[in-house]
């Protein structure tokens, strides 16, 4: 599975049965020119929406329309609003004044990976170091690590003999902003405990999840639990909805009017409410999961 899937379930969520228009790329685009001329498989003379001053989007790549010619190719401005340039095959999707562009699908869903990994929230992945143990060293720079550090889980170290007991060091202190040119990584693990000499200890600590960088990303880097692969999708729907309301609140589609008594005031909140209500109930269980892998016995200081 891949995050491409993700982005089309937070699209789901935001437009239940409203199909926006679709059309192909008649022939395959570098990712190099800024302003070009596309041709899609119809001409963009009868694909409806593609019109001076209109928008489509192929991948995660939004595309602005300053003028279509009258042999129907689009003359236009790559990489709109700040979404990534990127190479194009003949063939490709093209999505149409889309309402959630996916450049803006991927950028919510990296800030809910963020935000599920905040204390409040209680979510994690582990990481782990491995170091050799000195008794004449009490610090102990974390050099190998790149992730940010939420906290130490659990400090062991390889016992000698046959029990491979892993006993844990229950006395340390993780400290953060130390002067790199004595701790590279900014991290210090200050052991108060000891253990044999040479003896590899393997520190377990909480980090977030890893960004992903496109629609291809594989969801099995992110580093969630495969029962959470829900929960991104849900943050990025919500996130989206904070400006612009859900397909069912949506007001201006022809063949879907509404009236003003049928969509009250604060209809769009109710939405929100709803979604809230979800991913609330979703990250307590994902927590509590997380909290029974991963229990803390203990005190450590």
């Amino acid at each position: 599975m891949t995050v491409q899937t993700w982005i089309d379930s937070t699209r789901d969520m935001l437009l239940t049965d409203y199909v926006e228009e679709y059309a192909t790329l008649q022939a395959s685009l570098a990712a190099s020119a800024a302003v070009q001329s596309v041709s899609f498989t119809l001409p963009a003379a009868v694909v409806p929406g593609v019109v001076t001053g209109s928008t489509f989007e192929i991948g995660t790549e939004l595309f602005y329309v300053y003028d279509v010619s009258p042999a129907g190719a689009a003359t236009v401005q790559r990489g709109f609003r700040g979404s990534d340039v990127a190479a194009h095959d003949a063939g490709d999707i093209v999505i149409v004044n889309p309402k959630f562009p996916s450049y803006q699908i991927l950028k919510a869903l990296n800030d809910d990976l963020l935000d599920l990994a905040s204390p409040q929230n209680g979510m994690f992945q582990i990481g782990t170091v491995d170091l050799t143990y000195s008794t004449s060293q009490a610090g102990y720079d974390l050099a190998s690590v790149t992730d940010e550090i939420l906290g130490i889980h659990s400090v062991t170290w390889s016992d000698s003999g046959s029990e491979n007991a892993e006993p844990d060091l229950r006395k340390y202190a993780l400290k953060r902003n130390r002067n790199t040119s004595d701790f590279a990584s900014g991290y210090a693990l200050v052991l108060y405990d000891s253990a044999e000499a040479g003896r590899t200890i393997r520190v377990s600590y909480k980090t977030s999840y890893n960004a992903v960088a496109s629609a291809t990303t594989a969801l099995s880097t992110v580093g969630i639990h495969t029962g959470g692969y829900d929960l991104p999708p849900l943050g990025a729907a919500m996130r989206l909805m904070a400006t612009r309301p859900i397909r069912r609140e949506f007001l201006d589609e022809q063949g879907f009017s509404r009236r003003a008594e049928e969509v009250p005031a604060g209809g769009p909140s109710a939405s929100m409410r709803d979604l809230r209500a979800l991913r609330a109930d979703r990250v307590n269980a994902e927590a509590t999961r997380l909290d029974a892998q991963y229990p803390t016995f203990w005190q450590r200081g």
